[in-house]
């Protein structure tokens, strides 16, 4: 393939990115516009899309993220929580969701965990936290300016192992859609 065929190539690629994007921007409008009883008929997959766009929504609405996820309801909380431990984790390990502003939410992921009936992600968080006495109301030991810092923070506890019992598991993801789907109106 010459130069004008990686030409077209980058071209094709740009324009199914764009379309991709613009479909993305179609369906959230929808989903944010959706009524309770319309997100019902959704299929599992689709009313975790919308319950996750809508939480985010509200979230970003707001200048700082604190303030945003402090003025989600229970239900949303507990899903927008939730949701971030699983994201972090499997980015990039639980050593992440500790390094990067989700830590915020911490110190409530295991009762939340409780309460959707992840048990087993529960018991591994609260195993982990104990075992290695982790302060979840202050996780500024974990700061880190620079990628290397990152690097030698997951040196600091066994990470791997609490990462590889947790990709073993049911995704977290299975138990936040049955709660969305039970807890319908609060989202």
């Amino acid at each position: 393939m010459g130069l004008f065929g990686s030409i077209k190539e980058i071209f094709r690629l740009h324009k199914v990115l764009r379309e991709s994007i613009k479909e993305s921007k179609e369906k959230e409008l929808i989903y944010l516009n959706m009524s309770h009883e319309d997100m019902a008929t959704l299929s599992d997959d689709e009313l975790f899309d919308a319950v996750l766009t809508r939480t985010e929504n509200k979230v970003d609405a707001f200048e700082e993220w604190e303030d945003g996820v402090n003025a989600l309801n229970n239900s949303q909380k507990i899903f927008y929580s939730v949701n971030w431990l699983e994201i972090e984790v499997n980015n990039g390990g639980l050593c992440q969701f500790f390094v990067n502003s989700s830590r915020m939410v911490a110190p409530y992921v295991s009762e939340y965990m409780g309460i959707i009936g992840a048990d087993e992600h529960k018991n591994l968080f609260d195993k982990f936290v104990n075992e290695n006495n982790i302060d979840l109301t202050d996780l500024s030991s974990f700061d880190v300016e620079e990628a290397d810092e990152f690097e030698e923070q997951t040196e600091r506890y066994p990470f791997d192992d609490y990462d590889d019992a947790f990709y073993d598991m049911e995704p977290l993801e299975t138990y936040l859609k049955k709660f969305a789907r039970e807890h319908l109106q609060d989202f």
